[in-house]
């Protein structure tokens, strides 16, 4: 076993991988791995869609301003009775899913009535 020569600025242990970097340096985004970088970038584009839900609908319409005064008609639907809405046609939509599938099992239109015969099987 010859000797290595040993890197002036970082030495190589027996694993092969150099020594971690001290817990006070910071690494430089050159440095970042793809992982942190791809969450860096998701966290920036949530933030430019929170910013843009906010500022959606800076004034109210019309209609929802003169039933805020007390002056318009009140909503036609309550938000009850839009969930009993939602939650019966998903339910609807179950049903009836499953009702296709249970009609859409073929069985044959005649059974075999005598068994197979086996004989032994060495």
């Amino acid at each position: 076993f010859g000797s290595r020569p040993q890197a002036a600025t970082a030495r190589v242990f027996h694993t092969g991988f150099p020594p971690l970097a001290p817990a006070n340096r910071t690494a430089s985004p050159a440095k970042m791995s793809p992982t942190s970088a791809l969450a860096r970038a998701v966290l920036l584009v949530a933030s430019i869609f929170a910013v843009c839900v906010e500022a959606q609908r800076p004034i109210m319409w019309p209609k929802e301003q003169a039933w805020a005064e007390g002056k318009g008609t009140p909503l036609m639907i309550t938000p009850n009775v839009m969930t009993g809405i939602l939650v019966g046609a998903i339910w609807l939509m179950l049903f009836l899913t499953g009702f296709c599938c249970l009609f859409g099992v073929q069985t044959p239109s005649a059974y075999e009535e005598k068994c197979l015969v086996l004989n032994k099987q060495y």
